[in-house]
This record gives structure tokens, C-alpha cells and sequence, in this order.
């Protein structure tokens, strides 16, 4: 008898803890969060395919002006991640979930009008992300390629330069201070 009491108080426990379909909490300011971070992350995919093309043409200038507004895209970024993780926490704790659920999860717990709209931004944002990285890792080659490039033409300019035609332990000619000399042809 006791052993059925306890199982039927544990289960209104249960049942008590997660919300019924009626009074399901709302997870419209994690929607919010999530779509601000769509819109800065295709903002920070169009700064990467500026960039790309940016290096392409070796455009230092612009270079740096990307870079000072990616950096302003990035810290909003990093804001609204705080604010999803913070937010997604506290809304499946109110949906009777684990503490770090992932959104697919806090997903399947929503009603249905806002399930659909909810799983449409995380798979836009997924998407956005995965694009963003993609083009990174391109313009990040692109870079290095062009890294390498300047530097060899600073050798080739630096032993054109170079007198002593030294070369170091690496092979390549070794830069030492410039000696500036004169002769006096008076005496």
C-alpha cells in the first residue's frame, strides 16, 4: 500500500513539474535572441566575403576597416550568446527539462505554432554559421597565401638589398644593421 502511495505522489510530482500543453512557457525572448543573432551572423558572412575579396586584391585599407567592424559584430555576438545560454537555461528549467538542454530539446517541448517558427531560426542560424565558417576558412588561406607572398618578396628585396649575401642557418640571407661608411679622400 505505502509503495503505491509513493509512486502515485512521485508521479503528480512529476507531473506537476512539467508544464501540461495549456500552460506551456513561452520562448518568445529566446526566438528574439536567436533571430539578432541571424541577422549579425549574415552580417559577419557578408564582412567575410568583403574580406575574401578584400585579400584577393590586396586591399590593406579595407582590410582594416572589415576588421574593426567585424570585431563590433563579434562582441554583439558574444552578448547574445550570454543572453541565449542564459535564457535557454532558465526557460527549460521553467519547461521541467535539464538545466543545459539543447535548443532541439527545449524545441520539442514547445506548442506547435511556436515549435515551427522556433525550429526555423535555429535551422537558419545553423546554416548562416556553418556558411560563415566555411568562407573563413577560405579567406584564412587566402591570407596566408598572401602572407607568404609578401614575404618572399620582402627576401627577394632584402638580398637584392643586402651586400654581404650572408646567409643564415635557415638559408635564408641574413639581415644584420645597416653600416653606413665613408671614405675620406682629402687627406
Amino acid at each position: 500500500m505505502n509503495q503505491a502511495m509513493n509512486q502515485s505522489m512521485s508521479q503528480t510530482m512529476n507531473n506537476a513539474a512539467k508544464p501540461t500543453p495549456l500552460h506551456r512557457p513561452q520562448a518568445t525572448r529566446l526566438y528574439e535572441i536567436l533571430e539578432a543573432s541571424r541577422v549579425f551572423h549574415v552580417q559577419l558572412l557578408a564582412g567575410v566575403v568583403a574580406r575574401r575579396e578584400a585579400v584577393r586584391n590586396a586591399n590593406f585599407s579595407e582590410l582594416r576597416r572589415l576588421e574593426k567592424s567585424e570585431s563590433a559584430i563579434a562582441l554583439k555576438l558574444a552578448e547574445l550568446d550570454r543572453a541565449r545560454s542564459e535564457e535557454s537555461t532558465q526557460l527549460a528549467a521553467r519547461l521541467g527539462l535539464a538545466p543545459k538542454s539543447t535548443l532541439a530539446d527545449i524545441a520539442m517541448q514547445l506548442a506547435e505554432p511556436e515549435r515551427a517558427k522556433f525550429d526555423l531560426v535555429r535551422s537558419e542560424l545553423r546554416n548562416v554559421i556553418e556558411e560563415t565558417q566555411r568562407q573563413t576558412s577560405v579567406v584564412r588561406q587566402a591570407s596566408e597565401r598572401l602572407s607568404a607572398h609578401m614575404a618572399g618578396i620582402m627576401q627577394t628585396v632584402n638580398s637584392a638589398l643586402a651586400h654581404a649575401k650572408v646567409y643564415s642557418r635557415g638559408g635564408i640571407i641574413a639581415m644584420g644593421p645597416n653600416v653606413v661608411s665613408s671614405l675620406d679622400i682629402k687627406s
